[in-house]
């Protein structure tokens, strides 16, 4: 009996010894220790809102031989006359080299979904111009166009492969809102009644852009770890692209410069 026991014993035990390890039993095992300089996961795996601690910040110069300013003639409209002396936004360059007025934004290397803003972009008139003169909103975004000056305007949408949109605004206060449902870089907006007014848009699935600044300055935060295309974009000087591998917690400085004559 005493050896009939051994045994059954001995048998247990060892079925206890060759169990299968979670993973061969379809459990998933214990989650990997994270890294906090991985790059992106692929897209397959990219979860929603996917932020990150990197930062890419910047400026945009100029050097050579300037464009001259010039001036605007806001002319046939006595409340636009009234706004004085003000200048083409397309030829303006900081005294030190810094180009405002650029759309900075990462074009590719985003993989995650991110949701739309509950906040509207506004874009006002004021003084017979449009402000902001370049923006960025998210597709999905409202687009609130806004009328600030006792006079009339129109605000004409000029988009290549988002629907158009033409509104009159006769009277102080006025708005109307838009919205954009694709990607697009950059996106016209005019004034049919005032030729000089002009305003652009950079449409994106995600938040990752900035606006320089007037000193041409630009931060783009809250990356992701990953290797991205970052490109630049300016009315007058064209386009820009640098590819760039930025860690978590990292601040990378990334730099651009446009010249008189220099191709896209």
């Amino acid at each position: 009996m005493r050896t009939i026991m051994t045994a059954i014993l001995g048998g247990v035990v060892l079925a206890c010894g060759c169990s299968k390890s979670p993973s061969e039993s379809g459990k998933p095992g214990p989650a990997p220790a994270s890294n906090s300089n991985s790059p992106s996961p692929p897209p397959s795996q990219t979860p929603a809102q996917f932020f990150g601690t990197a930062v890419i910040s910047g400026r945009v110069t100029f050097e050579g031989t300037r464009p001259a300013p010039r001036k605007l003639a806001m002319t046939g409209d006595a409340v636009c006359t009234k706004a004085g002396d003000v200048f083409d936004e397309s030829r303006m360059i900081a005294a030190d080299g810094g180009v405002p007025h650029v759309f900075v934004y990462v074009k590719k290397g985003i993989n995650g979904k991110y949701a739309v803003p509950s906040d509207a972009v506004v874009l006002d008139q004021k003084g017979c111009m449009y402000v902001p003169h370049v923006f960025g909103i998210q597709i999905g975004q409202t687009l609130t166009i806004r009328n600030s000056d006792p006079t009339a305007h129109n605000v004409h949408g000029l988009p290549k492969k988002n629907d158009s949109f033409n509104y009159s605004q006769s009277s102080i206060g006025m708005t109307n809102d838009a919205t954009f449902s694709r990607e697009e870089v950059m996106v016209k907006v005019k004034c049919d009644v005032h030729g000089w007014m002009s305003s652009y848009a950079g449409v994106l699935s995600h938040p990752f852009y900035d606006v320089t600044d007037d000193g041409g300055r630009f931060e783009i935060g809250r990356l992701p770890a990953g290797d991205y295309t970052v490109e630049v974009w300016h009315e007058t000087f064209q386009r820009q692209a640098k590819q760039v591998t930025v860690k978590d917690g990292e601040t990378l400085t990334l730099d651009f410069v446009y010249s008189k004559g220099a191709k896209p």
